[in-house]
């Protein structure tokens, strides 16, 4: 890690949502609001939806798995930043995904070097692998869940 104090953890919400019913879901969101305790700023991202559904008498499924992830990590102690929803475009994706990561590091005022991304997105890690980010690819499912609490664990011994 460089010299940032509070380094920023970014993590899909698509892994969040395979640990909320894993037998290693614990463990994750446990680790998540350690980290986001010690400082760690947390952003989760997950693919802009094609349609945002009205909430009035509705329910918007991307808005309360949003939700039901906050208070996960609000049971366990923690909190995190936000969601950050990447636009889609199916002909400039790979620039979508160059500029959400630029952006993303523009409103933390942090360097590429100090952040770290946990996906399962191949070509979302290869963008931000691109511009310097810390990058691990994280397989979706329960042995994903598994690897994501392994992962945190060691993300956490390095920065605590």
């Amino acid at each position: 890690m460089g010299e940032q104090q509070h380094p920023l953890l970014i993590v899909s919400v698509r892994l969040l949502l395979f640990a909320e019913t894993s037998p290693h879901g614990p463990s994750v969101f446990r680790r998540l609001a350690n980290l986001t305790r010690a400082g760690v700023h947390l952003l989760l991202t997950a693919a802009e939806p094609d349609q945002w559904f009205p909430t009035r008498g509705n329910t918007d499924d991307v808005l309360s798995a949003q939700s039901r992830l906050l208070k996960l990590i609000q049971e366990a102690g923690g909190d995190f930043d936000g969601v950050y929803y990447v636009p889609r475009s199916m002909f400039t994706q790979d620039r979508k995904r160059a500029a959400a990561l630029t952006d993303i590091l523009g409103r933390y005022k942090v360097e590429a070097a100090d952040a770290t991304l946990l996906s399962s997105s191949k070509p979302f890690l290869k963008a931000a692998e691109k511009l310097g980010f810390q990058v691990t690819t994280i397989t979706d499912g329960e042995a994903g869940t598994e690897d994501l609490a392994g992962e945190l664990e060691r993300f956490g011994e390095t920065i605590l």
